[in-house]
C-alpha cells in the first residue's frame, strides 16, 4: 500500500490559532508537532510503500525524502487527496491519514492494515465500538451512531482503491456542496435511510449497502479494536487528552 497525510491548514481554524499556530497539525504536544506522531507511525509501517505528505511547503519540507513525496495545500481536502492519488500507482491501495490522530502508533497501522488483507472492497472505513474508546481512553467525547443494536464512532484512517477515487471524490463534493443544506443532504441521503439511522435501526449491512450506492463502489464498514484511529484531536478536551496519554501519565 501507498499512503497519503492530510496536514493541509485552514485559515479559518480558530482552534490552531488558540493554541498559537497557524496549521492544526503544528499544535505541539509534549514539545513535538502534533503530525510529528501520526507520520512516525505511518512512515514506520511495514505495509506502506511510498508516502504522499499534503501541506503547507514551510511546514512538510523537512519531512521529504525518496520514500516521502510533499505536495502543497490546495485548500480543498478532496483536491488535496485527488492531486495525491494522481502521484501514486493506481495498482496499490492507499491509505488516507489525518494529521491529527496522534495516538496512532506503527503497530496499531499494520495491525489495522493487516486486518483488511482478506476483505474484498473498493473504500474502507473503520469504526470502533463506544466500550473499545471508553476502556482506552475514559470520558472521552465522540460523535458515535448505533448500528445493529452497537455503538460506534468513526475513524480516521480511510483506505481507497485509487482506480475510484475520482467518481467517489465526485459525490463526495455534492456532500460538501449541500452540509449546510439539511433538506438537500437529506435528499441524498435518502429520507428514510436518515431516519432509521437518527433512531439507531440501522444494521452495518445496511449502511454500506447505501453507502456503497451513493460513492458508486464497494464500501466496507470494518470494525476495529483501535481508539487511537479514532480519536482525533479537534478540541481542547482532545488536545489534554492527548497531551497526557503521550507523556506517559
Amino acid at each position: 500500500m501507498n499512503a497519503i497525510i492530510l496536514a493541509g491548514g485552514d485559515k479559518e481554524d480558530g482552534f490552531a490559532r488558540r493554541h498559537g499556530v497557524a496549521n492544526k497539525a503544528l499544535i505541539p504536544i509534549n514539545n513535538q508537532a502534533m503530525l510529528d506522531y501520526v507520520f512516525r507511525a505511518l512512515s514506520g509501517s511495514r505495509l506502506i510503500e511510498t508516502i504522499i505528505l499534503v501541506g503547507p511547503a514551510t511546514l512538510c519540507a523537512s519531512y521529504a525524502s525518496a520514500r516521502v513525496t510533499v505536495q502543497s495545500d490546495t485548500g480543498d481536502m478532496v483536491k488535496n487527496c485527488l492531486a495525491a492519488m494522481a502521484l501514486l500507482p493506481q495498482d496499490k491501495k492507499v491509505v488516507v491519514a489525518t494529521s491529527d490522530i496522534p495516538m496512532i502508533t506503527t503497530a496499531v497501522v499494520d495491525a489495522y492494515l493487516a486486518s483488511l488483507a482478506e476483505k474484498k472492497g473498493d473504500f474502507f472505513y473503520p469504526i470502533i465500538p463506544r466500550e473499545v474508546n471508553e476502556k482506552l481512553y475514559p470520558g472521552v467525547k465522540r460523535t458515535y451512531a448505533t448500528l445493529g443494536g452497537r455503538t460506534y464512532t468513526g475513524g480516521n484512517l480511510l483506505v481507497i482503491d485509487p482506480k475510484v477515487a475520482v467518481k467517489v471524490a465526485r459525490r463526495l463534493e455534492r456532500f460538501i456542496a449541500h452540509r449546510k443544506n439539511i433538506l438537500a443532504l437529506s435528499a441524498m441521503i435518502g429520507y428514510r435511510f436518515l431516519v432509521k439511522l437518527l433512531m439507531g435501526q440501522l444494521t452495518l449491512p445496511e449502511v454500506e449497502e447505501r453507502m456503497s450506492e451513493l460513492l458508486a463502489c464497494h464500501c466496507v464498514a470494518v470494525e476495529c479494536p483501535y481508539a487511537e484511529i479514532g480519536t482525533d484531536v479537534d478540541k481542547d478536551s482532545d488536545l489534554a487528552l492527548a497531551r497526557r496519554v503521550l507523556s506517559g501519565a
